[in-house]
């Protein structure tokens, strides 16, 4: 690495010659020479010091080449693209399907099992992922996938439990949304540091946007040649199984040789590796304030989803095309998007307010989503529903994103998958399970509106913490848990 050097703010010293009264100095050549070489150079007070760069507190920048980090990073970036296609396709045929199959009730339980699901399949992953190698367990993970979509793809196929198989699905939708990326951005935190991660980091969550919108174009427009051919829906989940392979497959292979494939290689129990990651959240203060800041909000935008998904599922009924093509066809809307927020806004406004000023958007977002979605959920209108969700999913899904994964790429790397488990997937999964209860009083009271009007008031919570992140984020990386070993 090149690490910038600084001017020196010395001034240049003057030379004095002194001649004896009518002698000859004898060193006189060497004044001359002095003197001939500063007539070549330019004098010192003419020189242009060059402009500081700014720099975080404690980071070391490098001079980096962009065609090297991106060749570097490409293996992980079409990993998430593969990912993200099957996960968000998988999202909105499970989702049409089982509102279609059971109705919008069906969400107050989908969400909570969706919540346990995470938090049960990271317990079986958390002491693994930092202390095993990471390529032999992403292939683990894969082929495991791969078996569990076939076995449901067959009950499904033959109208055996279908509504459970079909929440199946949906559940490992999760999976594949939130813990199979975590593991991929895990080696992203091995292959990168932190400097290298500034700038590649948003260029990778960008290629995943191929995936996602992918994913979204084939479940929003599939319906509109699938049902006239009389092709059943579910049919779209063949796919998945294929996604999970390649991925098992092809990712290690082509990471064998690099940085992002080696563990600590320090064996741990559950309790232990629990207890490793909760110290650096403890120790360092500000990112137990981030973890309260994270479970408010997302109990918040999880709640919002439930709300928005129950909204439309009310409005259309039992048509599963319809269903899937709205769901599919906003989502891809949105996405659109977030990736020209991706490429020409999210950079600047992370360098402008920061990584804690950042994380403060989300939870004003989500106040305004539930607010419009009450709105929505009240008049019965789909215009307004969308609107709603779009307020919550595009900072999300923008700066917020980018921004979680900036601050987790300071964590040192023996600790970074399980303290992301706690700060990222945690309130996800505990959010999801949130999210049931409270729709279930839009259910037992027959008022919907009240889901989304609670989830506003939930997200006003989270902005005292948030702030408090902001106040002492700076002081926080003096601290030497976040100490790197490399």
């Amino acid at each position: 690495r090149v690490v910038a050097g600084h001017p020196s703010s010395g001034s240049a010293g003057q030379s004095v010659t002194m001649v004896s009264d009518g002698d000859d100095d004898p060193w006189d050549f060497l004044a001359a020479r002095k003197s001939e070489v500063a007539g070549r150079e330019p004098a010192a007070s003419d020189a242009v010091a060059p402009e500081p760069v700014r720099r975080e507190r404690g980071e070391i920048r490098a001079e980096m080449a962009g065609p090297t980090l991106k060749r570097r990073a490409w293996p992980l970036a079409a990993a998430l693209i593969a990912v993200s296609f099957a996960g968000f396709l998988t999202e909105v045929v499970g989702a049409s399907q089982m509102i279609a199959l059971a109705g919008p009730s069906s969400l107050i339980y989908m969400y909570p099992l969706g919540g346990l699901g995470l938090i049960a399949v990271a317990l079986l992953q958390f002491r693994f992922v930092d202390h095993r190698a990471r390529l032999p367990m992403l292939r683990a993970v894969g082929i495991g996938y791969a078996a569990v979509f076939t076995v449901a793809i067959v009950f499904i196929s033959l109208s055996v439990w279908q509504v459970a198989a079909t929440g199946a699905v949906w559940l490992l939708a999760d999976q594949l949304n939130f813990l199979v990326p975590l593991l991929v951005w895990s080696l992203a935190g091995d292959e990168f540091n932190v400097a290298e991660g500034r700038k590649i980091f948003g260029w990778i969550v960008a290629w995943t946007y191929l995936g996602q919108l992918a994913g979204l174009a084939v479940s929003a427009f599939a319906p509109l040649a699938m049902d006239p051919l009389g092709i059943p829906l579910w049919a779209l989940l063949v796919l998945n199984p294929v996604v999970c392979v390649f991925m098992a497959v092809w990712l290690p292979r082509r990471l064998r040789h690099t940085a992002a494939a080696k563990g600590t290689a320090k064996d741990e129990n559950l309790r232990e590796s629990l207890a490793g990651a909760w110290e650096f959240i403890n120790g360092v203060k500000v990112w137990r304030t981030l973890l309260i800041a994270s479970l408010i909000t997302f109990a918040s935008t999880m709640t919002a989803h439930l709300a928005f998904l129950s909204g439309v599922g009310t409005i259309l009924g039992s048509d599963a095309s319809a269903l899937q093509v709205l769901i599919g066809s906003v989502t891809f809307g949105v996405f659109i998007l977030c990736w020209l927020i991706q490429k020409l806004a999210a950079r600047r406004v992370q360098d402008r307010l920061g990584i804690p000023g950042t994380l403060l958007i989300l939870p004003i977002a989500a106040v305004l989503a539930g607010l419009v979605l009450a709105v929505g959920s009240a008049m019965g209108s789909i215009a307004v529903l969308v609107v709603g969700i779009a307020l919550v999913r595009i900072p999300r899904w923008t700066v917020d994103e980018n921004t979680r994964r900036a601050a987790l790429a300071l964590v040192p790397d023996e600790r970074r998958a399980r303290v992301s488990f706690f700060v990222d997937l945690g309130p996800i999964a505990l959010g999801l399970i949130i999210a049931g209860p409270i729709g279930l009083i839009g259910v037992v009271f027959g008022i919907a509106w009240v889901v989304p009007l609670i989830a506003a008031v939930i997200a006003a919570f989270a902005i005292r913490p948030s702030i408090s992140v902001v106040r002492g984020w700076d002081d926080s990386l003096m601290n030497w848990r976040l100490r790197r070993r490399k």
